[in-house]
């Protein structure tokens, strides 16, 4: 008698095993339908974005977003001042007179004309 409950208790061990690996197995199938379900609303909301973010970088998109949101025209006429030009010119003057062009510009006026008059002081 003794082993006939002992190999009922063993019997309901390896009952009640099954019955959790089951149980799990379930679950984790229901976690994963649940996984693939996102992961099919991400990848279409995924192309969806892309798709809107092509079109808003067109260049019709761009130009009629410039033009009313933020109130921008088409670009004007400017003009440009050559910096190599500029060098060009003050490289043709020789070297004394340039430094004193430079003398002339750092003081005013006034004290250009009292350092010609031979007023230093």
């Amino acid at each position: 008698m003794k082993w006939m409950a002992a190999v009922i208790v063993f019997l309901f061990c390896l009952v009640g095993i099954e019955i959790y690996r089951n149980m799990e197995l379930v679950k984790t199938s229901y976690t994963l339908q649940k996984l693939q379900s996102t992961r099919k609303n991400l990848e279409k909301e995924n192309g969806h974005l892309k798709q809107k973010l092509s079109s808003s970088l067109s260049l019709r998109s761009l130009e009629s977003r410039a033009r009313g949101d933020l109130g921008l025209g088409s670009p004007q006429e400017m003009r440009f001042i050559r910096e190599d030009l500029l060098h060009r010119e003050s490289k043709s003057i020789p070297f004394p007179f340039r430094i004193w062009k430079g003398i002339k510009e750092m003081f005013s006026s006034e004290e250009l004309a009292d350092v010609e008059q031979g007023k230093f002081w």
